[in-house]
């Protein structure tokens, strides 16, 4: 695994954890009280032993050992209490990721920076929750090993140096050797998280061209390329079976040889003297109770845990990167005039595809009001995409004000509007934050919301749920007053009022003609054709432009689709 990666993940973490000190703190001083018992236990045999039992006073060997109960019953204590602060460090460090990884991938998406593929949503289901997992479980599992193996290893140190260095020289040989392994864990970790993702991304790649594949008769390629990705991460993971193995012979040398020593010296030395026999016995407690669960949990969930959450959080840092600048740096753009002009446009939806648009040359003056209209599939919605610089060419170019048009101010409000759960005004003010409430009012009488939102209670009123408690003609109406508020130069409406009934829609599109700027129009009915200053026809062979007027004057394709849409419908059945 690159030590990069590594890096970068564990700042993640810290970054995402900043907020939970509190909570860390609370875990950590628990934490310490937990450690009670392990730290007091070969004393307190070794007392009920020497200065009890065997002294031939049982009273005082059960005296210590209900103090060493004593001991456990405040540990259990600690431990319920830890549960409430743990709570309070995974669930927020979610959330945190949640937001980075999305930050990161809209990032990526706007700017290009990488690949858009299906990969994402394993990040932001399997990944971002195994973290969340992980982290918890590290806090459960990990942190009271460490806690003590550290007491543990203190008491059997103070209790008798002697028989501590017989337990430490192999367990500090055991430590090492697992630690060296872990390397090659986590590296192998690191491919069977990629395979994963590679399953996520040709699977998902494939079912998003299912058509395709299905018209082209490359089904069967396709099964192929997904088995392959399937096998590979079955390989992957075997390899991680394979290197996690080693835990065995570091279990036998830290913790079971450990236990063969002092079971083979102990005698030896209570005969000379050199220790009594109650310490040997409380020797033996400390490793068997818990040195060896401890290198247990160490070689075992705990190593797994660490190393899946290096190669996790590596993963999510690389996702949820976002530079300080975009890989194409921005130019300060200009607000005043300036045409928007496309030159040898050319778009396909895949490298054999025919294209939607081709070698497209179009001027858009500053201030114009173009509709654009054409047949169902002749490329309307797509060339706003590309307007709007949400769609990349095969070739050519759209600047506004000799600037690509990515990076200008241009506004694209598709058919579907989107509202999100928040108050209503956040909502408006979503592309134009600092808007004072005048002139937010403004825009929203302007396209004719008023009503709406004096409805709904107001710029403060709640929308927990728009999608189900607002209609199709409300969400627009609300989006429209939205982008009308904001400081785009150029507002591109693809069917943007197709739910609005038609004196809703003049009243919308009168407002945003009268708006300063440039207004480009997906125009679904006539009335909106009619309204715009000149039209772009397409029709899938050499474009069209001019006034109404003109187009029906000298393109019979133009007039047959008006004379299409001025036809009155047939009367239902009965």
């Amino acid at each position: 695994m690159k030590a990069g990666e590594v890096r970068s993940g564990l700042r993640l973490l810290r970054e995402a954890l900043r907020g939970s000190r509190g909570a860390l703190l609370r875990v950590g001083v628990w934490s310490a009280v937990e450690a009670a018992p392990a730290l007091a236990a070969g004393w307190v045999l070794a007392a009920a032993l020497d200065r009890g039992f065997l002294a031939g006073r049982p009273s005082v060997g059960v005296a210590w050992l209900l103090l060493l109960g004593g001991l456990y019953v405040i540990r259990a204590l600690a431990e319920r209490a830890v549960f409430e602060p743990l709570a309070r460090i995974v669930e927020p460090l979610r959330d945190e990721l949640v937001r980075r990884v999305v930050r990161g991938t809209l990032h990526a998406a706007a700017y290009r920076t990488r690949p858009a593929d299906a990969a994402g949503v394993s990040r932001l289901t399997t990944q971002v929750d195994g973290v969340r997992g992980i982290v918890g479980s590290i806090l459960r599992t990990a942190r009271p090993l460490a806690v003590t193996l550290v007491a543990a290893l203190t008491g059997l140190a103070t209790l008798d140096p002697l028989l501590a260095g017989l337990v430490a020289l192999p367990l500090a040989a055991a430590v090492a050797v697992f630690l060296l392994s872990m390397r090659a864990v986590t590296r192998r970790r690191r491919e069977y998280l990629i395979a994963e993702e590679r399953v996520a991304a040709t699977t998902g790649a494939v079912l998003a061209a299912g058509r395709d594949l299905t018209a082209l008769g490359a089904e069967e390629q396709a099964v192929a390329d997904v088995r392959r990705a399937a096998d590979a991460s079955t390989a992957a993971a075997l390899s991680v079976a394979r290197a996690a193995a080693v835990r065995v012979p570091v279990l036998l040398i830290g913790g079971q040889l450990p236990l063969l020593l002092l079971l083979l010296t102990g005698p030896a030395l209570v005969a000379r003297g050199a220790v009594r026999p109650g310490v040997v016995v409380a020797a033996i407690l400390y490793v068997t109770a818990y040195l060896i669960p401890a290198l247990q949990l160490m070689t075992g969930s705990v190593a797994g845990y660490w190393s899946q959450l290096r190669v996790l959080s590596g993963r999510l840092a690389a996702a949820s990167a976002v530079p300080e600048q975009p890989r194409e740096p921005v130019p300060a753009v200009e607000t005043e005039a300036g045409d928007l002009v496309v030159r040898g446009l050319t778009f396909a939806y895949g490298p054999h595809a025919e294209p939607v648009l081709r070698d497209l040359d179009l001027t858009v003056p500053d201030g114009d009001h173009l509709a654009v209209v054409g047949p169902s599939g002749v490329g309307k919605s797509t060339l706003a995409g590309l307007l709007a610089g949400i769609e990349t060419p095969l070739a050519g170019s759209v600047t506004l004000g000799g600037h690509p048009a990515r990076v200008g101010p241009i506004a694209l409000l598709p058919q579907e509007a989107y509202i999100f759960p928040a108050t209503v005004g956040e909502n408006l003010r979503y592309l134009a934050p600092e808007l004072d409430t005048a002139a937010l009012d403004r825009a929203v009488a302007a396209v004719g919301a008023a009503g709406l939102v004096a409805r709904l209670g107001g710029h403060t009123a709640e929308l927990a749920d728009p999608a189900s408690t607002l209609s199709a003609g409300e969400r627009q109406l609300i989006a429209l007053a939205r982008m009308y508020a904001s400081p785009a130069r150029v507002i591109v409406l693809d069917e943007a009022t197709c739910h609005l009934d038609m004196a809703a829609e003049a009243v919308a599109e009168a407002a945003f003609a009268g708006r300063p700027g440039t207004l480009i129009v997906i125009a679904h009915r006539l009335t909106t054709a009619a309204r715009a200053r000149r039209i772009l026809f397409l029709d899938g062979g050499s474009p069209a432009l001019g006034t109404h007027a003109e187009l029906l004057a000298t393109s019979p394709a133009y007039a047959s689709l008006v004379g299409h849409w001025s036809m009155p419908k047939p009367a239902p059945s009965t």
